[in-house]
């Protein structure tokens, strides 16, 4: 009896400290995704409070996305033609020997032997011409799509693939965080650009009202002069409308707020990881269910940002050079 109690007492302090550790990391996170979007945020009422549960959900879905990455796959050259995934990610031996060798030069001395990271590629399509066998049918000059990955990168490095995982969630995090900046700095910069045409259509109708006194001997006609004023005060009135509504979007830090939260409470509008399945030949050249030829099927991950950018990825281990 006794030592029960003392196992359910070590399991709530256990709780406890856990639950201690998650809110000191989302104050953290909170913290990170502010300091990246506006640091003005801080000016904001309540600025932890309002993106408390955001900044949850999204760090919620941040370790979706990373479960759903394949790997990790180890790397070694001599061992290139052993595993069919690096074969159709690499063009050669020596151009993974190459990123290998980048990556490792920007790791601490005295790291592990042995490190796990994120690869990141561009994938490339383009259209190629060859033969295709269909039962006992050959055909010739047959439209194909061969598959290039290129501008591999590694990210995310640590010694061990638990650490890899929490760097990839920090990451992701500040990825949304930075889709926040570039939104926010763009409206700032539409009301600054609003704010200068306003003064600009204002000195124009300013000159257009002093105009006919100064110069009444050769000014263009009233009816023309009053044409002209009538069509900047237009303008101006429109600007006027536009600057209105572009206040109403970052003015504030309380403004600002609220475009970094909405970021945060939905992080699937901004970021998608998707499994990435290709079946190829030994030329890279897609495979169909119809084509009658040897191929190999690998699994990547897909990230999507904006709907537009895009890179394929895969966990990685590789010896420290």
């Amino acid at each position: 009896m006794f030592d029960a109690g003392i196992t359910w007492l070590r399991g709530a302090v256990n709780d406890l400290h856990r639950k201690r550790q998650r809110r000191r990391d989302l104050r953290q996170a909170i913290e990170d995704v502010v300091e990246i979007a506006d640091p003005l945020i801080r000016l904001a009422h309540r600025y932890r409070r309002t993106l408390g549960p955001a900044v949850a959900t999204a760090i919620a879905y941040c370790d979706e996305l990373v479960r759903v990455i394949p790997g990790p796959v180890r790397l070694h050259p001599n061992s290139y033609f052993d595993d069919p995934l690096v074969k159709a990610v690499f063009r050669s031996a020596d151009e993974m020997e190459i990123v290998l060798r980048n990556a490792s030069n920007h790791e601490p001395p005295g790291a592990e032997e042995e490190i796990f990271g994120l690869l990141l590629m561009d994938r490339t399509e383009k259209t190629v011409f060859g033969s295709s066998r269909q039962g006992d049918v050959v055909m010739n000059n047959v439209s194909m799509q061969a598959v290039t990955f290129t501008n591999h990168r590694i990210v995310a490095r640590a010694t061990n693939l638990q650490a890899t995982m929490i760097l990839l969630k920090q990451r992701i995090l500040e990825v949304l965080a930075g889709v926040a900046l570039e939104r926010i700095a763009a409206l700032k910069a539409n009301l600054t650009e609003l704010r200068e045409r306003r003064q600009q259509l204002g000195s124009m109708y300013r000159i257009l009202c002093g105009k006919p006194r100064v110069f009444e001997l050769f000014c263009q006609s009233e009816l023309a002069q009053a044409e002209k004023v009538r069509e900047v005060k237009e303008l101006l009135g429109a600007t006027d409308e536009d600057i209105n509504e572009a206040r109403k979007a970052v003015e504030t830090p309380d403004d600002t707020l609220l475009h970094l939260k909405r970021i945060m409470d939905f992080p699937a509008d901004t970021l998608v990881v998707r499994p990435q399945s290709l079946r190829l030949d030994w030329k890279n050249v897609i495979v169909d269910d119809r084509r009658d030829t040897e191929a190999r099927e690998i699994t990547l991950a897909e990230f999507t940002l904006n709907q537009q950018l895009k890179r394929s990825a895969v966990l990685v281990r590789f010896d420290r050079k």
